[in-house]
């Protein structure tokens, strides 16, 4: 299969201008700013005093006067209306945030981007990248266009290939040389590469931790919500949740739980099937995240349960070839 591209719905671009704009940013996430440059984005989480995700945010540098900032995709209202409230420190109530304030007054101010801005992901495939493209680096690592797009090198949990930012109406020859997937097909292949999907990992439900996000939390760094919990976490690595494939018998619907024998251990957070196969991404809990590891799920319609057979997987799931 050809290297694939899928747009973005409601792709969130923000700008961050004022003489506090890193200092701000900083306050409220985990990862570290230091190392931004033009050709280098931060991966960083926004999280709550629980230490559970809020957004996961791309920042880039963007002139001398102003940073970029790219939430997830469906998440660009409410992050900014998180900062903004965050920046006049009252006391009104953030949706889906921590009532934590800030104790000082920030230079900096929020811009709402995002109709001026389309972002598409480029998942690898076989065959030589479109022509202009370097391939996927380090995550972060960020190509420049005369044009104004930038390409950035994802980590696996966030596509494993490249963001592409472009200016809305902007041509993007590169595309064509690509294949485009329709939601469903993205879906199975969201699953199978084990992509984290804004509605279904990347939410409030989990810590960073849970779903492989700790190369972008740094806990020694000053203090941010959520950080204690984080700390806590970080000292604990082989206890809690984490984020592993499924391979089902049978298709089954969600909400589904997990179960090894009689105990429930997790259950499906990401499901897609076609007409051979049936798979899943699932939050279960250590140690039965280990590949081979026989499990049942289980769902519910009506009065009535279903039970269908799987196995853990590791990710990304292998393909099993169809047979006629």
């Amino acid at each position: 299969m050809p290297w694939m591209y899928y747009r973005y719905p409601n792709p969130g671009t923000l700008r961050l201008t004022g003489s506090d704009r890193f200092a701000f940013l900083d306050s409220l996430t985990t990862n570290r700013l230091d190392a931004l440059t033009r050709t280098e984005a931060i991966i960083t989480v926004l999280t709550n005093a629980a230490g559970r995700i809020l957004d996961v945010l791309i920042v880039l540098e963007s002139d001398h006067e102003s940073l970029l900032v790219l939430t997830l995709p469906g998440r660009g209202e409410t992050t900014l209306t998180y900062l903004r409230n965050q920046l006049e420190a009252t006391s009104a109530s953030v949706p889906l945030a921590s009532l934590r304030k800030t104790s000082r007054r920030y230079a900096a101010e929020v811009h709402d981007e995002s109709r001026l801005w389309d972002q598409a992901i480029l998942l690898p495939g076989e065959g030589t990248l479109p022509p202009g493209l370097q391939p996927p680096q380090e995550p972060g690592h960020t190509q420049r266009f005369p044009n104004g797009s930038a390409a950035i090198s994802l980590p696996g949990v966030l596509g494993g290939g490249l963001l592409l930012l472009h200016p809305k109406g902007v041509t993007v020859m590169m595309l064509a040389h690509t294949r485009l997937l329709s939601p469903e097909t993205y879906t199975y292949e969201r699953v199978r590469r084990g992509i984290l999907g804004p509605d279904t990992e990347l939410t409030a439900e989990f810590s960073p931790f849970e779903v492989g996000l700790a190369p972008w939390i740094d806990v020694s760094k000053s203090n941010f919500p959520g950080r204690t919990m984080l700390a806590y976490a970080a000292r604990q690595p082989e206890r809690g949740r984490t984020i592993a494939g499924i391979r089902l018998a049978s298709p089954v619907m969600l909400p589904a739980a997990i179960r090894h024998g009689e105990e429930q251990i997790g259950h499906l957070t990401s499901l897609a099937t076609t007409p051979h196969t049936a798979i899943a991404l699932a939050a279960i809990r250590r140690p039965f995240h280990r590949p081979g590891t026989q499990v049942t799920v289980h769902t519910t319609t009506g009065a009535r349960e279903y039970e269908a057979p799987a196995t853990v997987t590791a990710l990304p799931i292998p393909e099993i070839p169809e047979t006629s």
